[in-house]
């Protein structure tokens, strides 16, 4: 951060006005001689001055209220500003009676640069860090500022000191406390100690003294025990209140040892609060150290800081592109994972130090009840979201050497060979059973394990149907209990389910893939046995994700991909890899932003850590819709259906060259014949589907549908041609209304939501049943308007909420009979064709405003919330076109968009069957 200054342009009135967190002034009287008195201002600044950083701000300030005379200045007038200006650190300002704000915009003033020179000199002159900026501030803008006292100057109102602390609220009383900072920025690793050894010290006071932890979010901050836990809990004025409150600091140079010299301290302690920092050799003792505190360092110990400060920021690379990256801009002398200067420093010199302070007599320990009321602190605070926060560029590659330094041993405990498949959820289950079947149709008799998470993904029902075939089902979310992890969902359940199976070598097979052949002789290979782990290739990336790479310190290799449908792995030998890849994976709100889900965190893990591992010569054979693998010999082996996953309604193309499929759909028949797809769990929820073949006049008479295409004047063009088709299908001409985006929003997604939101309006008033949403790029089926009028839950009015369009959007349940699928809502995604009730629609203009999404995020989630299910039609009755979307959407079309199909003939409503979910509708 370069911290800018601002003054009036008029030479003749120099005001020291920063826009950096720290500057000097106040608002001046009118003598004819007002210089700025005693004070001055300095901001920690970064290795040779180049950068200024929030969290090292400090500040030296104390202007005088009286203005002794030592520059001549022109009498000022009534119309001139002295004072500060600053937007940085605001809060570190507040309560400060001698600053003052100025006008960026106020012709007068200008805005300067701030900067500290003199720290490039710092190992060679007799300076402390507090005279950096006054030096530079004299030279400047033509001043004497002279610093008067040895620490910062930071204000706290007398209305913040009657506040009880955040100790206090947690405890229940005044208890005394030192706060911990047990890391640091990412950027500058150097700085770090052992959290080890910060727990060693913690453990050392504990009954005679309590520590808070603290620290910044997005920061290195590992968790300490025993200690009260308020990392990512303090803004920085919070922080300041906690200091005026603490008993003493310890930490390494950082803002909160400044923190420490700069607040005053609260009644009854003593005037200069202890303060221990753990400094290494980075930068020269002159420097940094404040008189009263203990101060460690190693400078003249090593011949890399003999002379003073090395003033470098890493122990190694983090990948992020900075310069400090670069050979001879990092430590120079690494004693495992912390440079030699901090590693020199031990626990016990530490505790010394603070024991001082007790010995000393400056503090007291605790007293029994003391200690005792501070441990409903530490309960308190003992769950903290702060551990669970996402990765950063910076971040990862330091938190993945400390999880590789602590990877236990392989446990021993697992047993045998077996395969894992991950198949909860309709979708997912739908293509396993697929394998199952062919697994045992093959001759296959290995034991097989069924992932899924939760009751939700497996019922009983479902359990029941494979266990027939020695299939054990294992609920992710049951064995998470035993072994936490992060994160874990579709993708990382894969890696997860390897590790936590009950098997010592493990097949792991994708839902969607089909095997050829019997695949038990793969655990045979000499490949496998040599190395315990086989992967097959994936195709080869246009633009292979290098950057994860170098984020997770592994040097790139221009080698083939993983493709993570098939893995073969003996967790024995492979055991720490694996766990890399887990850790991976649970932190894949990261990681699956630089890679495409779970598969290349196998290969970085397995190369980060030198294992080794075997793969088949043979490159993958593409077919329409899957890939082919083969073994060490070239022979196909499996046909990982990854674009054209099975469904329950069968609408999969047929692929030429993919064998086995005739036995595939007789597995999928069979499935249909004996499930009902999970739709039991909606029944009170959906109106019972009528069984009945004869066709009675409905009794409030034909349905009524009011179609509004929702477009904008840049897409005539385009809208007419979709109009085009829609005319041509049995819908006809002039039946569809035309709403024009009117509004004037200048961002898109806005201006499309607030058009949607008009379409809605007047199809409310229309007086129709349904509201049907187009969109203006559409394809349609030929017997359009004969299918809807046939779709059962739509004649059977249990529609709520739908949609004639999938974008391959995940099904909670599937009636094949019925042709619909109920959808999850959080991953619905595309409005190119959304059906509506007017009690929906109703419900949605009403609550418009308490969702803040997309249209195609925020009617699905509206509909969750009111309780309906979310219908799809299956097969698609709409195709979106690829053209280019108006505000910059990712394309997409449906996969089972059929332009020929046609319902059966129309089956009536029955009428005898409850309707839960209108009747809630109107009740909301």
């Amino acid at each position: 951060m370069t911290a800018q200054s601002a003054r009036p342009k008029n030479p003749e009135y120099p005001v020291l006005n920063p826009d950096s967190p720290l500057s000097v002034g106040g608002t001046l009287p009118r003598p004819e001689r007002s210089p700025l008195g005693e004070g001055c201002a300095c901001l920690k600044g970064g290795w040779q001055g180049r950068r200024y950083n929030d969290i090292d701000a400090a500040f030296v300030v104390k202007p005088s209220k009286k203005w002794e005379s030592c520059v001549p200045l022109p009498r000022a007038t009534s119309s001139d500003q002295r004072g500060i200006h600053r937007l940085n650190l605001s809060e570190l300002w507040e309560e400060n009676p001698y600053l003052t704000d100025l006008d960026e915009k106020d012709p007068r003033v200008e805005l300067i640069d701030c900067e500290c020179p003199l720290i490039n000199r710092c190992n060679q002159t007799p300076y402390h860090y507090i005279h950096g900026f006054t030096h530079w501030l004299n030279d400047r803008l033509g001043l004497r500022i002279t610093p008067t006292a040895f620490k910062g100057d930071i204000y706290i109102s007398l209305l913040e000191k009657s506040w009880f602390s955040q100790v206090h609220e947690l405890t229940g009383e005044d208890t005394p406390f030192w706060i911990v900072s047990a890391g640091g920025k990412y950027d500058v690793t150097i700085k770090w100690w052992d959290v080890e050894r910060y727990q060693a010290v913690v453990d050392h006071f504990r009954g005679r003294s309590q520590f808070v932890q603290v620290g910044e979010e997005g920061h290195y901050h590992p968790r300490l025990k025993g200690v009260i836990d308020l990392r990512g809990k303090t803004d920085l004025r919070e922080l300041v209140r906690l200091v005026y409150h603490a008993q003493g600091v310890l930490c390494s140079v950082t803002c909160l040892m400044h923190l420490a010299a700069a607040v005053e301290t609260k009644p009854g302690l003593p005037p200069n609060r202890p303060c221990v920092v753990v400094a290494g050799g980075r930068e020269p003792l002159h420097w940094e150290a404040y008189p009263h505190h203990q101060f460690i360092h190693t400078v003249g110990a090593l011949p890399c800081c003999k002379n003073g400060g090395c003033w470098r920021d890493r122990t190694h690379p983090l990948g992020d592109g900075d310069p400090r990256d670069e050979p001879e801009n990092l430590c120079l002398n690494v004693a495992g994972h912390l440079p030699k200067c901090m590693d020199m420093i031990a626990p016990a010199e530490v505790i010394s130090r603070i024991e001082a302070y007790f010995v000393g007599g400056a503090i007291q320990s605790l007293s029994p009840r003391q200690a005792k009321a501070a441990q409903k602190g530490v309960t308190a605070t003992r769950v903290n979201p702060f551990d669970n926060a996402p990765l950063s560029v910076r971040s990862v590659r330091t938190a993945s050497e400390r999880f590789i330094r602590n990877i236990p041993s392989y446990p021993g405990r697992y047993r045998g060979r077996g395969i894992v498949i991950c198949g909860g959820g309709v979708k997912f289950f739908t293509n396993a059973w697929v394998c199952i079947n062919m697994l045992r149709r093959l001759g296959c008799a290995l034991p097989i394990e069924l992932w899924h998470l939760g009751e939700r993904e497996l019922d009983q029902v479902m359990r029941r149907m494979v266990q027939s075939f020695g299939v054990r089902c294992v609920d992710g979310e049951e064995v998470r209990k035993k072994h936490p992890v992060r994160v874990l969902n579709g993708w990382e359940l894969k890696p997860y389910a390897i590790l936590y199976s009950r098997f010592k070598e493990v097949l792991l097979l994708d839902a969607d893939n089909v095997p050829v052949v019997d695949p038990e002789f793969l655990f045979e290979t000499p490949q496998f046995k040599a190395t315990g782990a086989v992967f097959w290739p994936d195709f080869k990336h246009a633009e292979p994700p290098r950057r994860v790479w170098a984020f997770c310190g592994v040097p790139y290799r221009k080698e083939s991909p993983f493709e993570s449908g098939q893995i073969l792995v003996d967790k024995e030998k492979c055991w720490r890899p694996l766990c890399l890849t887990m850790w991976y994976n649970e932190n894949s709100d990261f990681f699956y932003q630089h890679v495409h889900g779970d598969k290349e965190t196998f290969h970085l893990a397995f190369r980060k850590l030198n294992q080794p591992y075997a793969m088949p010569p043979g490159p993958i054979h593409r077919l329409a819709g899957a890939m082919c693998q083969y073994d060490f010999r070239g022979r196909r082996i499996f046909q990982h259906r990854n674009q054209d996953k099975w469904n329950l309604f069968l609408t999969n193309r047929r692929i030429k060259g993919f064998r086995h499929e005739a036995e595939c759909r007789s597995f999928l028949r069979r499935l249909r014949e004996t499930w009902d797809g999970g739709m039991s769990r909606f029944k009170s929820r959906l109106i019972a589907v009528p069984k009945r073949r004869t066709v009675p006049t409905p009794i409030d008479g034909e349905i009524k549908i009011e179609a509004w295409m929702v477009s904008c004047t840049e897409r005539r063009e385009q809208r007419e041609r979709t109009l085009k088709k829609l005319a041509a299908t049995d819908w006809g001409p002039g039946r569809v209304s035309l709403q024009l985006d009117c509004s004037r929003y200048k961002n898109r997604v806005l201006r499309i939501t607030h058009t949607h939101h008009q379409a809605l309006l007047n199809g409310l008033r229309s007086g129709a049943d349904y509201v049907l949403l187009l969109e203006d790029d559409l394809e349609f089926n030929r017997f359009f308007r004969h299918n809807l009028a046939n779709w059962r839950p739509l004649n059977g009015r249990a529609l709520a909420f739908g949609s004639l369009y999938n974008p391959d959007v995940n099904p909670l349940a599937c009636d094949v009979e019925n042709h619909f699928f109920i959808a999850e809502p959080n991953a619905v995604y595309g409005g190119q064709a959304l059906l509506l009730s007017i009690e929906m629609v109703r419900y949605a203009l009403q609550h418009w405003g308490t969702i803040q999404a997309p249209v195609d995020r925020k009617l699905p989630h509206l509909a969750a919330e009111l309780g309906v299910p979310i219908c799809y039609h299956a097969p698609s009755l709409i195709q979106h076109r690829p053209v280019k979307s108006t505000w910059g959407g990712k394309p997409h079309q449906a996969a089972d968009f059929d332009p020929f199909w046609k319902a059966p003939a129309n089956v009536p409503p029955d009428r005898n069957a409850s309707s839960p979910a209108p009747g809630k509708t109107q009740a909301r």
